[in-house]
């Protein structure tokens, strides 16, 4: 069967994403073609492709290469299996230890720190309030991109100083359901390592606040996304309990 230039593009990119998020390493064209039964001669030229439109990149002297943000951005819009989180065992219990909080504020830092448990790394929400409230630092540090002093110095300097962060909270208060920052979408430079994915939940029918996840621009998406989406519309169920 012929695969159409556009589709084989897509494949290889895909298949770079992914390992990238699997490895953290640069990927070279031997590993893609045995993926996708092509030669390495093939990869090659449509490494170059992709490299040259911007989608990838060679990171200092290795030979393989590394999805840039705006290779993950076509991920995430164009590639990514999409499906809807289904709450399993862990969510139930998480769901059930909220139902047993009686104030608002309660229940938003509780959420950004179970959201940090589940995924590994930093877990936000901004609450109705407009209180900031954050969780799992460290897992960030855990990162291999974030064991160089300087990036670690600088998400630290974000999380610690909080107003890059509450700015980029309330703007995605605009944004209805789930907002995806990846790399040098944010604008503050102190985030441009990370990927922010925030979702917003309701009170009374109304955007009462948001939460989320801060993590590597080489992020879990395809798990993550609906992660964040079903912990938001758990919260919008259970602040509409205790009201």
């Amino acid at each position: 069967m012929t695969i159409d230039r556009g589709a084989r593009r897509n494949k290889v990119l895909e298949a770079i994403v992914n390992a990238h998020i699997s490895s953290a390493m640069p990927v070279g064209s031997n590993k893609i073609a045995r993926g996708l039964d092509l030669s390495s001669a093939t990869i090659r030229n449509v490494m170059f492709e992709l490299e040259r439109d911007g989608y990838i990149k060679q990171p200092h002297t290795s030979a393989g290469r590394i999805p840039t943000d705006l290779g993950y951005r076509k991920y995430v819009d164009n590639l990514m299996p999409f499906g809807e989180a289904k709450e399993d065992k862990a969510t139930a219990k998480v769901r059930q230890y909220l139902n047993e909080k009686r104030f608002f504020e309660d229940v938003i830092e509780e959420t950004s720190r179970a959201l940090s448990r589940m995924t590994k790394y930093t877990g936000i929400a901004l609450s109705p309030g407009h209180k900031l409230y954050f969780d799992g630092t460290y897992h960030m540090l855990e990162q291999p991109e974030f064991r160089e002093m300087e990036m670690a110095r600088d998400f630290l300097m974000a999380i610690e100083e909080k107003e890059e962060l509450l700015q980029i909270l309330n703007e995605d208060l605009e944004t209805m359901g789930v907002k995806i920052r990846i790399g040098r979408e944010n604008i503050f430079e102190n985030l441009r390592e990370c990927t922010i994915i925030t979702a917003t939940y309701r009170f009374k029918n109304r955007v009462s606040g948001n939460l989320g996840v801060i993590g590597p621009i080489r992020m879990r998406y395809e798990e993550i996304v609906p992660m964040v989406n079903l912990f938001a519309d758990m919260t919008t169920e259970i602040l509409e309990e205790i009201a």
